[in-house]
């Protein structure tokens, strides 16, 4: 499909992952032309590497002189760019089946899962670089050990973030298929978690019969994945073919734990990143390593190599006894994990600064929202990112910070330790607050998914 196109034209391309793919574009010598809302980074990086054709807003000109129009699924079908390669009779094509079209005859390594899908395929693709393997990699984020989400090689090895949400991992072609966990979420478009599994499902039936499956077998809906291929497991707590044991945390919240294969103690293992939940992260690269015949210490080596990636635990301040660090959580379980993790670095207080992340979520989930803010002592809501949607009534990040503070004066919960929960309605007043409450001894946990990076990289400066 691919190659009857001389010239596309992507809307969004300021995306990760849609500017991730001009890039692959570009090397089968596609000429790119692309449009965003929005100038960013990412699209910087595209013109001064001489990518794209850009114009802010849209763009009928491009439309009109493309070969086929690639749109993401934040996209609206309403779009007059769309409606008019519509009219014109362009091919029209999903991120998602572009990224099937490169998945195709590569050794694909597809990483699935509700939480830990960037940092899993950080590690992976640290691993595999580390060990001159040189894969084409396509990442939701920057991997530090690139500077960049993508990476485009002559490698018959691909490694690749697999979204679930409107099933864009379906169209994957996968050598090597990883479910982390499953989590309700994207509830807008799955209605539930029974649906939400089912699509999991035929993620994992895409598996080439020569291939692998990557279960964690922690997760009680991962576990009960039919598979056709090889099937590896790996647990912390149940039964698997790779487990984590004897983990020690260090007081400067490092971890360590000896690796087991089939019962075999392999050696101990540091993590190159903080967080317990990133042990699960650690054993699904230890799996890749174990399908591709890696040897041990060379897994050692790989993941030792990973730098991590922007936006996932990222230090963005750290002076006297104040830090301020910033991280993608968006989801509760997400939420929970990083809170946790940065109550265990030993500050007197911790503040959260959180930006929900579409209407939706934020409606789906409302009560885990509630309940999972409980290891900071403050909490701080700005408005609802909408992404690709409209308010919904009665779902605000006011309501939320209401709903809190009458919980934890209802409750009086001994192990709850938040004490109040404050709304802000834009990101300057969020800054003087954060500025003006600075302390000794305070841990600020700026989390989201939305434009909230812009006021943790304003801090930075």
């Amino acid at each position: 499909m691919l190659e009857n196109f001389k010239s596309v034209y992507i809307i969004g391309i300021g995306g990760i992952s849609m500017s991730a793919l001009a890039y692959f574009l570009h090397a089968r010598g596609i000429k790119i032309l692309g449009s965003d809302i929005s100038f960013n980074s990412e699209i910087e990086k595209l013109v001064k590497d001489n990518i794209i054709d850009y114009k802010q807003g849209y763009a009928p000109e491009f439309v009109k002189i493309c070969d086929a129009v690639l749109y993401t699924a934040a996209v609206s079908q309403d779009n007059s760019d769309i409606l008019l390669a519509e009219k014109l009779g362009k091919s029209i094509l999903s991120r998602a089946e572009v990224l099937g079209e490169l998945s195709k005859n590569k050794k694909t390594i597809s990483i699935a899962g509700t939480h830990g899908k960037t940092t899993t395929t950080g590690l992976i693709s640290a691993m595999l670089l580390a060990n001159g393997l040189n894969p084409n990699i396509h990442i939701g984020g920057i991997l530090k050990n690139i500077n960049s989400n993508v990476n485009v090689s002559e490698s018959d090895i691909l490694v690749t973030e697999a979204c679930e949400y409107k099933d864009s991992f379906l169209s994957l072609k996968n050598y090597i298929s990883i479910v982390l966990n499953i989590k309700p979420d994207h509830l807008d478009y799955f209605k539930n978690i029974d649906n939400e599994f089912v699509s999991f499902q035929k993620f994992v039936d895409n598996t080439d019969d020569n291939g692998f499956v990557i279960i964690n077998n922690d997760d009680k809906l991962s576990r009960l994945l039919k598979t056709h291929c090889k099937k590896i497991t790996f647990a912390i707590n149940n039964y698997a073919d790779l487990q984590a044991k004897d983990i020690k945390i260090d007081n400067k919240a490092h971890i360590s734990f000896n690796l087991h294969l089939k019962g075999e103690n392999l050696g101990n293992v540091e993590l190159p990143c903080y967080g317990y939940h990133n042990i699960y992260n650690v054993l699904a690269c230890a799996a890749v390593a174990v399908a591709l015949s890696i040897p041990f210490d060379k897994f050692k080596c790989g993941i030792k190599s990973f730098k991590g990636i922007a936006r996932r635990f990222e230090i963005i301040y750290k002076e006297k006894n104040t830090l301020i660090v910033h991280d993608y959580a968006h989801h509760p379980d997400e939420i929970k994990a990083t809170l946790s993790l940065c109550r265990s670095l030993g500050y007197k207080k911790l503040v959260a600064i959180f930006q929900p992340h579409t209407f939706s979520r934020t409606r789906d989930l409302y009560n885990q929202f509630l309940n999972c803010f409980d290891q900071a002592d403050e909490v701080c809501f700005l408005p609802i990112y909408p992404a690709r949607e409209k308010p919904i009534k009665g779902i605000t990040s006011y309501k939320l910070s209401k709903d809190i503070n009458n919980k934890i004066n209802d409750l009086k919960d001994k192990n709850c330790k938040l004490k109040k929960a404050k709304y802000l309605n834009n990101f300057v007043k969020c800054k003087d607050y954060i500025e003006k409450y600075c302390e000794n001894d305070v841990l600020f946990a700026i989390l989201g998914a939305g434009d909230i990076v812009e006021l943790a990289y304003n801090l930075k400066k």
